[in-house]
């Protein structure tokens, strides 16, 4: 009996250093595993993917949570506070609040990831050109991206939009546009350290063509710190496109976004209805501590100097 035990407790064993041994060859197999690995074992990783996770849930399925339609105007209950039937009670034209901020949440997680998008494609594509052609190219690429970058990103978004017009796909792209030279100058810097190293050396010699040597080899090792990147522009795109809005250059009510939301409210700061701006501003507040959550998270993850252990 007792060897019996003594052989199940070395099967046990067995099979625990068999599916450890599996998580390390997986972890090491692929560069993005190991990533996804580290920012899932990390407190703030973990904080971040479900404060997101749970935001993003409740913005995909606004209408099966809530009965009501985000312009629908329910009779008799104007600016109550929050009830079992209205958690985040009502505004001044009889409109539930939380089916309302649950859409601008939407609304501004769709609008910052297009911003992302756009911004992180055309600047990391631009920055690798430069990077790795230099001469003339890079000269004439690079001068473009410090006059871009000598404006505040919000400055170059209004005047993207006074040229574009208003609404959601005008706000995401203006948004993008600003945040262009920093991803490109980013992507540059990190390709110039990566050219010259033996892989990519390797590359070359073997006649491979610079688009190749770029996205197949370089790219990769070029991607942490541009992951740190998007997810630190995402919060900034986030309280961009809320600013936007909230000067009423995006969407036109009755559209919710958290930017309408808090300019809506602002008439009745004073006046007691304390919930008319509480929610939208604590669901804006979670996005952005879950975002910066993630980008902390994601930077011990690629960067080794940057882990506690």
């Amino acid at each position: 009996m007792d060897l019996l035990i003594r052989e199940s407790g070395r099967v046990d064993d067995m099979n625990q250093d068999l599916s450890q041994g599996r998580l390390y060859e997986w972890r090491h197999s692929s560069q993005a595993f190991d990533v996804a690995y580290r920012v899932v074992s990390e407190r703030r990783g973990q904080l971040a993917l479900f404060i997101l996770l749970m935001l993003v849930l409740g913005a995909i399925f606004a209408t099966i949570i809530s009965p009501y339609h985000y312009s629908e105007q329910i009779r008799g209950v104007r600016l109550i506070p929050p009830s079992w039937g209205h958690p985040f009670g009502t505004d001044h034209l009889n409109r539930d609040m939380f089916v309302r901020t649950l859409y601008g949440l939407r609304i501004s997680l769709a609008v910052s990831f297009g911003a992302v998008t756009v911004g992180a494609l055309i600047g990391v594509m631009s920055g690798y050109i430069a990077g790795y052609f230099g001469g003339w190219l890079e000269i004439v690429i690079m001068r473009i991206l410090d006059t871009m970058l000598a404006f505040p990103g919000i400055l170059t978004a209004i005047a993207v939009l006074a040229i574009l017009g208003t609404g959601l796909k005008e706000v995401s792209l203006a948004i993008g546009i600003g945040a262009i030279p920093v991803f490109g100058r980013l992507a540059r810097g990190q390709l110039l350290q990566e050219k010259n190293r033996d892989y990519a050396l390797a590359a070359e010699s073997l006649g491979a063509n610079p688009a190749r040597i770029v996205l197949r080899h370089i790219a990769i090792n070029t991607l942490p710190p541009l992951l740190v990147q998007a997810a630190l522009f995402m919060s900034s795109a986030v309280i961009a496109e809320a600013s936007l809005n909230f000067l009423g250059m995006g969407a036109s009510p009755p559209i919710p976004t958290i930017g309408i939301l808090l300019s809506e409210a602002r008439p009745w700061l004073t006046s007691g209805a304390w919930w008319f701006i509480l929610f939208p501003t604590l669901m804006l507040s979670l996005l952005l501590i879950a975002l910066n959550f993630l980008a902390d998270a994601l930077l011990e993850a690629t960067n080794p100097y940057a882990r506690n252990k």
